[in-house]
């Protein structure tokens, strides 16, 4: 299946198998999944755990800085 992946103002359309979680989409972009926050690209963005498969709509991946 095909998703739309905007990362900071790059769009990427990406190919994952039927049923891929966020989590496969950020191994896939070879992200770091601490560093991430993976929400729909709607105008009101709704996070998508990253063990949930992805919805079929645009998906928004906000880079964060993490640290303790």
């Amino acid at each position: 299946m095909e998703w739309q992946v905007t990362i900071d103002d790059k769009i990427e359309t990406i190919v994952l198998p039927d049923g891929s979680t966020a989590n496969d989409l950020v191994n896939h972009l070879n992200l770091h999944p601490d560093g991430v926050l993976v929400v729909t690209d709607e105008e009101k963005m709704k996070p998508i755990p990253l063990v949930i498969a992805l919805p079929k709509k645009p998906i928004r991946i906000i880079l964060v800085a993490s640290g303790g």
